[in-house]
């Protein structure tokens, strides 16, 4: 009898270890709904990031009116990280233990993303990336991370070569954060400068985030003759950087990465003069004001009539359009480990809105691997692939 009642013992408790094992793998989804999770900087200094959370939001609306995905409607939990990675690890947290959602879906500022890293690892729920850009979000792969957007090292080379596909440039100045974030766009840029190029940043300055004064920066650029500045700077530092830059006469062009918004820097400067020597980034397969966008526009201010849409309102949408496909291929019994197949088993898929096609395996969970830079022209956006066009 001592020993049956061992045995049983050991196969309750057993049980019982196996269980939440068994649950987290449905955690979240219901008979007819699937709870998702999204975490976005919808206030502080960076809010203007916090536009992605509507592009996306509005795709999974579009989804419930349209029948929801097999028979269940998408039910969204919103946090704001403020794009502090305390706020964002807490609501990271939140998500997974309170609300009990089956993935989550966010994340604009990579120190938010690479802060919440550990703790969505361990847990093993589903997380795309909306539109966070380091790469040592996804690299190395981890099973249930999925980057659907550039990372910043795809930003940097594009930007590189972009720079340099001009034919007579000697001399490029770098301006970066020294954040985690600015370094993990910086570095990759200087590193394709000398090993493609075979160059050296003629100056190589810091700029830190919430400076408000960019004069050291600018007269060192002017000292240096640069013929082109890589600017690796969140909106307000860029803006501050072009305002200075204007001021002391300091006027070769300037290329921002995925953080910059053409018109958002031009109204933060104030002066659209001192912006037009201002490249951008894009991740999007057409200018953002353009006829083929006013589609993916019109779908935004449809859920958010009040909303101002520009190219932080896009960023999340195509990685939205792959996650409604995987739910649709993972099919009615849905896991995370079902899920997280469908989204291995995405070829050259297009998105409709993005610069390129994407492509996840098991071993490379960075899908989109194409831009292009942009520029303010008289008709509007112009997106670019080479300098000379």
């Amino acid at each position: 009898m001592k020993l049956w009642k061992r045995l049983a013992l050991g196969f309750a408790l057993a049980t019982m270890i196996a269980a939440p094992a068994i649950a987290d793998e449905t955690q979240g989804v219901t008979d007819d709904t699937i709870k998702i999770g999204i975490i976005g900087p919808m206030t502080g200094s960076a809010a203007i990031f916090g536009k992605s959370v509507f592009g996306l939001e509005a795709l999974y609306k579009q989804a419930n009116d349209n029948g929801g995905i097999n028979g269940r409607k998408i039910e969204l939990v919103r946090e704001d990280s403020a794009c502090d990675p305390s706020r964002g690890i807490a609501a990271a947290k939140k998500l997974m233990a309170q609300d009990k959602v089956f993935m989550i879906h966010g994340a604009a500022c990579s120190g938010v993303a690479l802060a919440m890293k550990p703790e969505i690892v361990k847990d093993g729920i589903p997380y795309v990336i909306m539109s966070a850009a380091s790469a040592a979000i996804s690299t190395p792969a981890e099973r249930n991370i999925f980057h659907p957007v550039p990372t910043t090292v795809t930003v940097a080379n594009t930007m590189v070569d972009f720079v340099m596909s001009r034919g007579d440039i000697t001399k490029v100045a770098v301006v970066a954060h020294s954040d985690e974030w600015g370094k993990s766009n910086r570095d990759p840029a200087v590193a394709r400068l000398k090993e493609e190029y075979g160059l050296d940043p003629i100056v190589d300055l810091t700029l830190e985030r919430g400076q408000t004064d960019a004069t050291p920066q600018v007269l060192q650029v002017r000292e240096s003759g640069a013929q082109a500045v890589i600017g690796m700077l969140y909106p307000a530092e860029m803006a501050i950087f072009l305002r200075d830059s204007f001021k002391y006469g300091v006027r070769p062009p300037t290329f921002g990465n995925m953080a910059i918004s053409l018109n958002d820097a031009r109204d933060r400067v104030g002066n659209p003069e001192a912006a037009s020597n201002l490249f951008a980034f894009s991740p999007f397969a057409h200018a953002t004001d353009s006829e083929e966008m006013k589609e993916w526009a019109a779908l935004i201010n449809k859920y958010y009539p009040d909303e101002r849409v520009e190219n932080f309102s896009y960023l999340g949408m195509g990685g939205t359009v792959a996650v409604i496909e995987a739910l649709k291929r993972a099919g009615r019994d849905l896991t995370r480990q079902s899920f997280i197949d469908a989204m291995n088993d995405i070829k050259d898929f297009d998105t409709g809105i993005l610069s390129a096609n994407l492509t996840f395996s098991p071993e490379d969970h960075v899908g989109l691997r194409g831009g292009a830079m942009s520029r303010l022209g008289e008709g509007g956006i112009l997106v670019l692939k080479t300098w000379a066009e």
